[in-house]
């Protein structure tokens, strides 16, 4: 390792001296021209000097323009003070680590020197707090520390604003737009969040990158860095819609407002940035940089990504208030929706058309006691869309909108009922299965399924990129078999049936329609002040429901605690398995007595005996004998 007389160690002697023993002695072995810089004249140096630069991140940026008009090769050391400069241009930790890199190096790489309103940026520049946060170290903290840095970083989620720009590049026409946060670096790597959102490349071209983001709401920018994080910067960008690129030789950032940056870690308040570069300089990179130039990648290009910037009124939308935690509907979805749902209020011959063949395969499939064509059924049933155009205008007190959507509910219903009762009388059927006795005794569970299918509807048609037929069928799940099971009772003149099925129908269709309604409120569809009325009106219905629900649901829990206390129980050597409860009021229990011979009369009469103990009724038994041989 030949120590030659062009190579200089610019540097700040005092700090220097607090290295390791072994550093400075290496270093004085293999580099006799160590430079005070604070007294050393930068213009003696010539351009075939190799400078290694031991300095704090505010001397480098004051001298390495100089050094770059000078054409000097410039090498940096891991100054305490310098990590802004470790950082941007990967200097490793160690010194004598760093300084043995670049004495065995024999590359020299010509790159350029960022400046931000004629200041020199060794790193990055960030605008806004979320991605100032996240491109902060983490310190080395115990798991206090790190608990609290994640609460904090919840906090400003909470807080986060987006503020008007105008955005400038190069030759291109000024863009008005709104964004959280900016993000402007020279080199992939130097920020955790460009790590995340592009291939770490690193380009030696006079090109930065700038990172505009505009999330539409807190999850939206949470779910995008979290899969970026999982999933690697191999995922596509396109799937994450509030970010936009440049990639350029300059560019201007100005806003009506003043903003709140930092610049290299240094906060500052500005109306305007210019990033440009003032020169190029030659660098002695550490072993950890390689540089498109050095590889077979091809040069570099520019980027101008800006079809997902906002625009027009979103810009008013966005800067008004804070960022919402749903992403809000803006003016052109607002519109697009409503079009949609006075569309879907109105009965059309093929709603019709499907109504009939839904219920009518409904219909076939509980006679059948088969839960796939009742499936088949759902799938069917085209119900959803004047649902959804219902829980819309109950929002927003849009009296035409509910009248259509109503009337078009109560033509598919009343349709429904129709077909059910034809088929049913037409079917030599008579026999209670499973698939009716499952929908008699609605609970508070289907009230549940009920709020969640109309919330997954609203929320499907609030998103264009949501299939509305997945959705659908977790609607139809909660009304086309009630509908055709309280036919079948209809049909019957068994009222007991009718009136089960029907509470069934209108606990799914008044739980729909809140829950619908609320998801619509949430994701900005109308103003509280408007929503109020409807949503009250709507809570009121399915609090009434719920109370008979809330009855069935403990006389559900009760039956199954009597269930589970009676399977599996051995008497006399008879084993119990298969309880069923047929009714409650009086209690009808039917089961399977296992045993390996038949078990005698007084045997029967004695387990029931034990039975009405354990339950403390009378109880009538249903029993099927099973002899293990």
């Amino acid at each position: 390792m030949a120590t030659t007389e062009n190579i200089f160690l610019l540097a700040d002697l005092e700090t220097l001296d607090q290295e390791s023993e072994s550093a400075k002695e290496f270093i004085k072995e293999n580099c006799p021209n160590i430079l005070d810089f604070h007294t050393f004249k930068i213009k003696s140096l010539k351009e075939s000097d190799e400078v290694f630069l031991y300095l704090s991140d505010e001397e480098i940026k004051n001298c390495l323009p100089l050094l770059a008009e000078l054409k000097c090769s410039v090498g940096f050391l891991p100054h305490p003070e310098a990590q802004q400069t470790r950082s941007g241009y990967r200097v490793p930790k160690d010194t004598k680590e760093a300084f043995i890199d670049l004495l065995n190096t024999k590359r020299v790489v010509e790159t350029g020197i960022l400046s931000c309103n004629d200041e020199v940026i060794l790193n990055y520049v960030v605008i806004g707090e979320i991605v100032t946060f996240l491109t902060k170290k983490a310190g080395s903290g115990g798991i206090v520390y790190r608990i609290a840095r994640f609460f904090n970083y919840l906090k400003r989620l909470v807080d986060i604003q987006a503020l008007p720009f105008t955005i400038t590049a190069e030759d291109k026409d000024s863009i008005d737009t709104a964004a959280t946060d900016i993000l402007i670096v020279q080199y992939a790597h130097n920020s955790v969040v460009s790590r995340v959102y592009v291939d770490n490349e690193l380009s030696n071209e006079k090109l930065f990158n700038t990172f505009v983001f505009a999330p539409r709401s807190v999850l939206q920018l949470v779910r995008s860095y979290i899969m970026k994080l999982l999933l690697g910067a191999g995922q596509k960008n396109k799937a994450f819609n509030f970010l936009s690129r440049y990639r350029t030789e300059d560019l201007t950032i100005k806003s009506s407002q003043e903003f709140k940056c930092h610049i290299d870690g240094r906060r500052s308040s500005e109306s305007k940035l210019q990033f440009s570069f003032k020169s190029v300089f030659k660098q002695i990179p550490s072993d950890a940089i390689k540089y498109e130039s050095e590889t077979k990648n091809k040069s570099s290009s520019k980027i101008f990504q800006t079809k997902h910037l906002p625009k027009g009124d979103l810009i008013k939308e966005m800067v008004r208030k804070k960022l919402p935690f749903i992403t809000h509907a803006s003016a052109d979805e607002y519109k697009e929706l409503f079009k949609q749902l006075r569309e879907n209020a109105k009965p059309t011959q093929n709603y019709v058309v499907l109504m009939i063949l839904s219920v009518m395969l409904a219909t076939l499939g509980v006679f059948a006691d088969s839960s796939p064509v009742i499936i088949g059924a759902m799938i069917l049933a085209p119900l959803m869309a004047p649902i959804i155009s219902f829980s819309m205008g109950v929002l927003r007190q849009d009296r035409q909108l509910m009248k259509n959507s109503f009337i078009t509910m109560m033509v598919g219903i009343g349709v429904g009922y129709i077909v059910a009762i034809i088929f049913t009388i037409i079917t030599p059927i008579t026999q209670i299965n499973s698939e009716i006795t499952s929908r008699i005794e609605p609970n508070i569970i289907d009230l549940g399924i009920a709020v969640v299918s109309g919330a997954a509807g609203a929320y499907a048609y609030s998103k264009e990129e949501i299939a509305k037929t997945l959705a659908g069928v977790a609607i139809a799940v909660a009304l086309v078999p009630p509908l055709a099971v309280s036919g079948i009772g209809i049909a019957w003149l068994n009222f007991d049936i009718f009136f089960g099925a029907f509470l069934l129908l209108i606990t799914n269709l008044t739980g729909m329609v809140l829950a619908a309604a609320l998801i619509f409120l949430i994701t900005g569809y109308s103003p509280f002040r408007l929503a109020r009325k409807g949503l009250l009106v709507s809570l009121f219905v399915v609090l009434s429901i719920s109370i008979p629900l809330g009855f069935g649901f403990f006389r559900v829990v009760e039956e199954n605690k009597i269930i589970r206390s009676l399977n599996d129980v051995e008497i006399r050597g008879i084993t119990i398995e298969k309880v069923m409860m047929e009714s409650r009021k009086p209690m009808v229990i039917s089961l399977d007595f296992v045993s390996d011979e038949t078990p005698s009369l007084e045997e029967i009469d004695y387990i029931k005996e034990e039975i009405e103990k354990m339950v403390n009724e009378e109880v009538t038994l249903k029993i099927a004998i099973r002899v293990e041989r």
